[in-house]
C-alpha cells in the first residue's frame, strides 16, 4: 500500500449535492475524496458510499469504465474505512439516487482496523468519549453537534465584533487565580521555580484592561476548576467573558438577551426548541426573579437574615435539607449550596435571577438601596446557569477588604474562597470606570441548543479516567 501525499479535489460532497443539477446538466468533471462507509459488489460493477467532512454520497464503478488495475484494486483491496479519491461525473440512478460515475479511482490511505457497525448506545458511551474519532466517523449526529458548536462560537464573535467589542487574550497560568469561587488546579513553572495555577476565570485581568482604557472587550477561552463533575459541570470548560465601561447590570441584561436571541436564530433558526424533552421559548419575555425571594419560597429560609454560616447551617438542618459536606465553608458558599439544592433545578424557561446576596460575589457592586445584595444577575435555562453577570465593584478600598476576607477564609480551609490578587487591586487604585461584565458558559449553551443532556457530548475530548 502506497500512502499518497495529496489528492486534488474540485468539490466536497456537500458542494456536489448542492450543485448537482448544474453539474449533471453541464456534464462537469469532478473529483472528490473521503472514506468508504459501505461497499456493494455486483459482478462487473461496484457501488460504494463515500463520506467526507461535509456529507455522504454514492459512487458507481464499472469494469468497463475504469482502468483494469483500478477496478481490480477497488474490488479486491478497497474496504470499508479506507480513504479514497475518485474522479468522474454525476448522474441519477434508476432508484433516483444522486451518484458519481467514477472514471478514476485511488486508495489514498488504508484503514488497518475495522469500523464498528453499531457504535451509538449506552454500552458504548464511554468509547464515544475516549475514541471521538470513531464517533465522528460513524455518527452523523455527533458531527452535526460539533459543526453547530463552532457556528455558535462564530456567531457570538460576529455579534460582539459588530457591536464594537475587541477580542483580547489573558493568561491561563496565573500566580493568584481570582475571579470566581472555585478550587484551582496547581502546577509548577520549572524555569522560574514558581508555583502557578490554571485560571478559574479571566476576570481580574480583563478588568485591568478596562482600567487601561480598553472599554469594550471580550475573551473566549478555557478556564479550569478543580471541582466535581456532573452533566452540567466539567473541570475544563470554555467560557465567554466580556466587559463594557460605563454600563451597569441592567444594560447588560438587555444586551445579553439580544446576543442570545440573534445567535440562536442564526444557528438553529428558531427561538422555540427542545431540550431534555421540554420546549424552551427564548422569544417570550424572560422571567425576572429575585434571588432572596426564590430561595425563601423553595426552602422557607430567608437567607438575608443570617450573618454567619453557623446559624444558617443550623436552620438548614432544622428544615431537614441535606446539603452534604459543609465544613469550613463561607456564608456565601453555603447560601449557594442551598440555592442549588432547592431552587436552581426548577428554573426551566429562560429566567433572569437578580440581586444575589453580597456574600456570594465579592467582586460585584453593592446595591444602592440594600447593601446586603449586589447589582447582579444570572440567566438560567433548563435548570442550568448559562450566564453570570454584575455591575463591577470599582471601590479599591472595599475591594481590598473583601478579597482579604476571602483570603482569610481560604487559609481557614474554604478551598473555594478567592485568592487575593494584588496586581488587580493595585490597578483599581488608578481608577476604574463604572463597568459591567458577564460570563457565558459556551459548553452549556451549545448543549442546550443541540439538545444534549451532558456537557461531555459537546466537548470533543472530555477528561476521562
Amino acid at each position: 500500500m502506497t500512502y499518497l501525499d495529496s489528492f486534488k479535489r474540485t468539490h466536497g460532497v456537500e458542494s456536489v449535492l448542492v450543485n448537482f443539477n448544474e453539474l449533471k446538466e453541464n456534464k462537469s468533471k469532478i473529483s472528490i475524496a473521503g472514506r468508504i462507509m459501505a461497499k456493494r459488489i455486483m459482478g462487473k460493477v461496484v457501488f460504494f458510499d463515500m463520506q467526507d467532512g461535509s456529507g455522504r454520497m454514492q459512487c458507481f464503478c464499472s469494469k468497463s469504465g475504469l482502468p483494469e488495475e483500478s477496478f481490480v484494486n477497488l474490488k479486491k483491496n478497497a474496504k470499508i474505512g479506507d480513504i479514497v479519491g475518485v474522479a468522474g461525473f454525476v448522474f441519477v440512478t434508476q432508484k433516483n439516487e444522486k451518484t458519481v460515475n467514477v472514471e478514476n479511482f485511488q486508495i489514498l490511505s488504508s484503514s488497518l482496523r475495522d469500523l464498528p457497525e453499531k457504535f451509538r448506545g449506552l454500552s458504548d458511551v464511554e468509547t464515544c468519549y475516549r475514541k471521538r474519532y470513531l464517533d465522528l466517523i460513524v455518527n452523523s449526529e455527533t458531527r452535526d453537534v460539533f459543526k453547530k458548536r463552532f457556528k455558535i462560537i462564530a456567531a457570538i464573535r460576529e455579534f460582539l465584533t459588530k457591536n464594537g467589542f475587541i477580542e483580547v487574550e489573558t493568561p491561563i497560568f496565573q500566580n493568584n487565580p481570582c475571579g470566581a469561587s472555585a478550587n484551582p488546579f496547581k502546577t509548577h513553572h520549572d524555569a522560574r521555580n514558581l508555583d502557578m495555577y490554571l485560571r478559574i476565570s479571566p476576570e481580574t485581568f480583563l478588568k485591568q484592561l478596562i482600567v487601561g482604557g480598553m472599554e469594550k472587550i471580550f475573551e473566549i477561552g478555557k478556564s479550569f476548576r478543580n471541582e466535581g463533575t456532573d452533566p452540567s459541570h466539567l473541570q475544563e470548560f470554555t467560557m465567554l467573558e466580556y466587559y463594557v465601561a460605563y454600563w451597569n447590570y441592567k444594560d447588560n441584561i438587555v444586551f445579553i438577551q439580544q446576543l442570545l436571541r440573534e445567535v440562536i436564530l442564526k444557528t438553529i433558526g428558531t427561538l422555540q426548541f427542545e431540550h431534555k424533552g421540554v420546549i424552551l421559548d427564548f422569544e417570550k419575555d424572560w422571567n425576572v426573579v429575585n434571588y432572596r425571594d426564590l430561595v425563601l419560597i423553595d426552602s422557607g429560609i430567608d437567607i438575608l437574615a443570617y450573618d454567619n454560616p453557623s446559624d444558617l447551617e443550623i436552620e438548614i438542618r432544622n428544615r431537614k435539607i441535606d446539603l452534604g459536606e459543609v465544613k469550613n465553608i463561607s456564608l456565601g458558599n453555603l447560601i449557594d449550596k442551598l440555592y442549588k439544592k432547592c431552587s436552581r433545578q426548577n428554573l426551566i424557561q429562560p429566567t433572569v435571577l437578580v440581586h444575589h446576596p453580597a456574600s456570594l460575589i465579592p467582586l460585584a457592586r453593592l446595591n444602592d438601596n440594600d447593601n446586603r445584595v449586589i447589582d447582579s444577575f444570572q440567566v438560567l435555562v433548563s435548570g442550568w446557569e448559562i450566564v453570570k453577570a454584575y455591575s463591577e465593584l470599582a471601590d479599591p478600598v472595599l475591594q481590598r477588604k473583601l478579597l482579604e476576607e476571602q483570603a482569610g477564609l481560604r487559609e481557614s480551609g474554604d478551598s473555594e474562597a478567592m485568592f487575593l490578587d494584588e496586581d488587580f487591586l493595585t490597578s483599581l487604585e488608578y481608577g476604574m470606570p463604572p463597568v459591567s461584565g458577564l460570563g457565558l458558559g459556551i459548553d452549556r449553551l451549545v448543549a442546550i441548543l443541540t439538545n444534549q443532556k451532558s456537557l461531555r457530548d459537546v466537548i470533543l475530548f472530555p477528561i476521562m479516567k
